[in-house]
């Protein structure tokens, strides 16, 4: 216990259904990363960052909150792990800067500057793309006995699974 909050542990059946379950979170998280590896376009910036920012902003908001509601549980008298601390620190940290995008991304657009911001706002995207992306490997790790992410670690081959957080921490 922390400053009066107690450790959190992991219920890890929850996590696993909350991150399996929510397939247009994922959908979006797709998106963002398959326009950070395409090459820089402004135009595609200028049409669809703002709107792509403000759905993943929700999002992600909704899905740290019920996390954090329900897979990341209260536990009195418990150790908090280090690996449980960095998940919840990278919820606040990957959603402010989801927020921060995504405003400033709206406030270039609304001033008439986006068209002379975009490169600035992709690569910012391919961050919080890559942030994500840690994020996930990290909680995968804290499902003990997925074995689709144990064989990914000992190099085995199998038929992907469709969802896309299923797979998502493998390529890490």
């Amino acid at each position: 216990m922390t400053n009066g909050v107690p450790a959190r542990i992991v219920n890890y059946a929850f996590l696993q259904e909350l991150k399996e379950e929510n397939t247009s979170l994922w959908d979006d998280v797709v998106l963002l990363g398959s326009y950070g590896d395409e090459p820089f376009s402004g135009d595609w910036i200028e049409q669809n960052a703002g709107g792509l920012l403000r759905r993943l902003r929700d999002k992600l908001a909704g899905q740290f909150r019920m996390e954090e509601c329900l897979a990341y549980i209260p536990a009195p008298g418990a150790r908090q792990s280090e690996q449980v601390t960095a998940a919840l620190d990278q919820h606040l940290k990957i959603l402010l800067h989801c927020v921060s995008l995504s405003e400033q991304c709206d406030d270039f657009e609304y001033a008439g500057k986006l068209a002379s911001e975009t490169l600035e706002i992709w690569k910012q995207m391919r961050v919080l793309y890559d942030e994500i992306m840690e994020h996930e490997a990290l909680e995968r790790r804290l499902i003990p006995g997925d074995r689709m992410f144990d064989e990914a670690q000992q190099g085995a081959s199998h038929s992907p699974r469709t969802n896309f957080w299923t797979s998502v921490s493998l390529r890490r």
